[in-house]
């Protein structure tokens, strides 16, 4: 049995079918696509449409392959597009990265208090949420808000150009914090304090159905997987006593939860409660991630990863120091200059040349990582004994290596195509092949994954105690 799983990320899609024997997966890359934001007059929008097409096309491949069950689309969460009452889209979406040049976030937190909206939606508050996404609409003047009638997420969105459907899904929900666990629903009370129009869908849970449609001549049943592409790539890893680490653009990383971990912690450390694809919750923190090494990549003309990683080992170690969650970094015009200022800012360390600047950005991150797994033991009493990290960083052997020493814990690294991967259990789950109990197994048996051994502990004490010091003060 084939099942196509399209993952939709900052950067590109990817297409793979996905097969099961039985006692293995394996994975096929049909279709790889770029996806490249629009920007018209300062804004940045998906280009929705294009996206479409090159699923479509994903389709078209995976078709003349063979039968194929089923399709799943995952992205990031928090996006969403807008219908008018006769289904026509409105427009083209935000994307999220507008929001840094808002203050929306803060006006609303300073408006109604931010326990009262922790205490109704549990998650990390970030000035991307829909939430807030919604609330700068409105301000900025922009109808589509109040001409819409169907909000919905990113990948229900491209669910609907192929079905009709208009559904959103638990684990997109969850990251929008209009979600309330409690109620399992969207909260009335948020809804109603910020004036939100009647607009947002019922909520299906993931590794469901949604339709089966006819495309290139043959059925395709459409199904949620996890939507939000952190859940997808959460279930290859869930595994006790672990933290997990998702990485990409974002590091998500945190610990699989029964019901998400409400105290004054949660909220003082900004860590977020968002949907598992078995109902459960991961509660994480959003870590910038490979965004500095990628957009320092774009500045110098597309360079080698290779050539990355070796400018990178040839300086010594911490000639720089930052919070890799600056806001400064998050939306730079010139990231090259950005980490100069946030190292001198940060802990007055001066750097200068390009090897220092992109050692400085691998070990904030791996510093931070570290951070987020302290924090995790404080507030939830879980201890955590080793780190398993999935995703595309996961090629990096030389990050890897860094999070292990940072940490002090082995770190287990693999697959790569975790999302991918994530996404097909889930339409297996769907059409009754596998169970979720089994899915943690099954991909340990089908994927190598890497283990590294922490190294360095007292050069990389010593770090994390400044680290720990400047972090006090920030």
């Amino acid at each position: 049995m084939r099942f196509l799983s399209v993952d939709v990320g900052a950067s590109g899609g990817k297409a793979f079918l996905v097969s099961y024997n039985e006692e293995r997966i394996k994975i096929e890359e049909v279709h790889r696509f770029p996806n490249i934001p629009v920007e018209i007059n300062r804004f940045t929008y998906w280009n929705i449409l294009e996206v479409h097409r090159n699923i479509l096309k994903a389709i078209e491949i995976a078709s003349e392959k063979g039968d194929v069950v089923s399709l799943g689309i995952d992205t990031w969460g928090v996006d969403f597009g807008l219908l008018d009452e006769n289904g026509f889209i409105i427009g083209l979406p935000l994307h999220y990265r507008n929001t840094y040049k808002w203050n929306t976030m803060e006006e609303t937190v300073n408006h109604v208090g931010k326990q009262w909206i922790f205490d109704r939606a549990p998650t990390q508050f970030q000035p991307f949420n829909t939430l807030y996404q919604i609330i700068g609409m409105k301000e900025i003047g922009m109808r589509s808000i109040e001409c819409s009638r169907t909000l919905l997420g990113i990948s229900s969105l491209l669910v609907y150009f192929l079905t009709g459907k208009k559904t959103a899904e638990f684990t997109w929900a969850a990251t929008t914090q209009l979600y309330n666990p409690e109620i399992k629903n969207w909260d009335p009370e948020i809804v109603k304090r910020f004036g939100i129009p009647d607009i947002l869908p019922k909520i299906a849970k993931p590794a469901t159905t949604v339709d089966e449609v006819n495309l290139y001549g043959r059925k395709i049943k459409i199904v949620f997987p996890a939507t939000h592409d952190t859940g997808s790539a959460f279930a290859c890893a869930n595994e006790g006593n672990t933290m997990i680490v998702s990485t990409g653009t974002w590091f998500l990383e945190g610990i699989i939860v029964k019901e998400p971990v409400r105290n004054e912690k949660v909220m003082e450390y900004n860590f977020a409660n968002e949907g598992c694809m078995n109902g459960e919750y991961r509660f994480l923190s959003n870590v910038t991630g490979m965004w500095l090494i990628e957009e320092l990549r774009r500045q110098w003309n597309a360079l080698e990863y290779e050539k990355i990683i070796e400018m990178a080992k040839s300086v010594e170690p911490f000639s720089g120091m930052i919070d890799v969650d600056s806001t400064s970094l998050q939306s730079p015009d010139d990231m090259e200059i950005s980490i100069k200022e946030e190292s001198l800012r940060f802990s007055k360390r001066n750097i200068e040349s390009r090897s220092e600047i992109l050692r400085t950005a691998f070990e904030g991150i791996a510093l931070k990582t570290r951070w987020v797994k302290e924090r995790i033991e404080e507030i939830s009493d879980v201890k955590i004994k080793k780190i398993r990290m999935v995703g595309g960083a996961t090629r990096n052997q030389f990050m890897c290596q860094l999070i292990a020493n940072a940490s002090g814990l082995p770190v287990e690294a693999g697959p790569v195509e975790a999302t991918a991967i994530g996404n097909g259990l889930a339409q297996m789950i769907a059409n009754g092949v596998v169970s979720f109990e089994d899915a943690t197994d099954i991909v340990r048996k089908s994927f190598e994954i890497k283990r590294y051994e922490p190294k360095e502990d007292t050069l990389w004490e010593s770090a994390y105690e400044e680290f720990l010091e400047y972090m006090k003060v920030k």
